[in-house]
């Protein structure tokens, strides 16, 4: 005989920083919520070079514990061999911890947290859940998908991405400490960009590129530690990942279910920064989720991606033009690709001047 599915009211997919801020805003707002996270354990393994912005500590509590490193500018190195130096205060974190940091407040706010359990199959408001061999089926009146950038929900709804850059890389001890994040651009790191992000007596070294570019990430990275005179011999830790980079799915919500973070397509196009447009994803998702199970019903639910729109719509649609401007200008000349970078990256004024235009907009 099949076991009678559990009831609920919000199931949240991925135990990320977006899955456990919309858990939280969601069991805050009077909803049963329960979160499943596939890994077993939440925060590891870390895929992130871990530097937020000092306004998410708006958002949401950052514990001291959880900090690094405080940072207070970035330094921008273009292959021309110029640099700029631009006020971005913020935060190295200590991901892993500050991943169980918005667990526990998700929990700690009346959510459940299952570890090491899937979200396997969809029909409806019921879903499969998965784990070592075992079965649950949970029936929740509201989903929201926040499982990464290649989304198991995302994919229930059509809305899979394709434009992503992968990256690796290393934590390093260093023969110096360094002050402020270091932003490395070269022809070889195609479609992305290399990045020394400091920890006190470590860093993040990292480099991300796009593969349709021909981008190769590992010798990337060797070119990047060769450059900076950073010994292999002196590496303590090393992780890789995706990012999506092509912007927001065409749908953040669909019927039931809304998407979230990284399995939404919210990391800033140019700088591939995923952790502060997932909680605060997130957290509107969950709020939503909350007004809908209160009464308010789907109208709650096509609010969020309005309410998303309104917030952050036009800040994104700039970064996925100058996104799409950047790989489609791409350069192996150090001065012409330095030019484009002047247009199209964040550290410069032109950043948010440049008008998008049918070549960087198509999809």
């Amino acid at each position: 005989m099949m076991a009678i599915p559990e009831e609920l009211d919000v199931l949240v997919v991925g135990a990320g920083p977006a899955g456990s801020s919309a858990a939280r805003a969601a069991a805050l707002g009077g909803a049963r919520v329960l979160v499943v996270e596939k890994r077993r354990q939440v925060g590891l393994p870390v895929q992130c070079a871990e530097f937020v912005p000092w306004q998410l500590g708006q958002r949401v509590p950052i514990p001291q514990r959880c900090i690094a490193q405080p940072i207070q500018f970035m330094r921008t190195v273009l292959p021309d061999g110029s640099l700029v130096d631009k006020a971005a205060a913020g935060y190295v974190l200590d991901r892993a911890l500050w991943d169980k940091h918005l667990a526990v407040l998700a929990c700690q706010a009346g959510a459940e947290l299952r570890t090491g359990w899937a979200a396997a199959e969809h029909d409806g408001r019921q879903v499969l859940l998965r784990h070592a061999g075992r079965e649950a089926r949970v029936v929740a009146r509201v989903i929201i998908g926040a499982d990464g950038p290649h989304s198991t929900v995302a994919g229930w709804l059509g809305q899979a991405q394709a434009e992503f850059v992968y990256g690796v890389e290393v934590e390093v001890v260093l023969p110096t400490p360094r002050s402020y994040t270091e932003i490395y651009f070269h022809s070889f790191y195609r479609g992305g960009y290399g990045w020394l992000f400091p920890k006190g007596e470590t860093a993040n070294v990292g480099v991300a590129v796009n593969l349709r570019l021909g981008g190769q990430a590992r010798p990337a990275l060797e070119h990047l530690l060769d450059h900076l005179g950073l010994s292999r011999g002196a590496v303590v830790g090393s992780l890789g990942g995706a990012a999506p980079v092509g912007g927001p799915v065409a749908a953040l919500h669909s019927g039931n279910t809304l998407l979230a973070g990284d399995a939404a397509g919210l990391t800033h196009p140019i700088t591939g920064g995923g952790i502060a447009p997932a909680v605060l994803s997130g957290q509107m998702a969950g709020e939503a989720a909350a007004r809908a199970i209160a009464g308010a019903g789907e109208a709650a639910l096509e609010g969020y991606a309005l309410d998303w729109a309104e917030a952050m719509g036009a800040a994104q649609r700039q970064a996925v033009s100058n996104r799409r401007y950047l790989d489609g200008h791409w350069s192996d000349d150090p001065s012409v690709l330095s030019t484009v970078l002047r247009e199209t990256w964040i550290a410069f004024p032109a950043y948010g001047r440049r008008k998008p235009n049918s070549e960087d907009t198509r999809g």
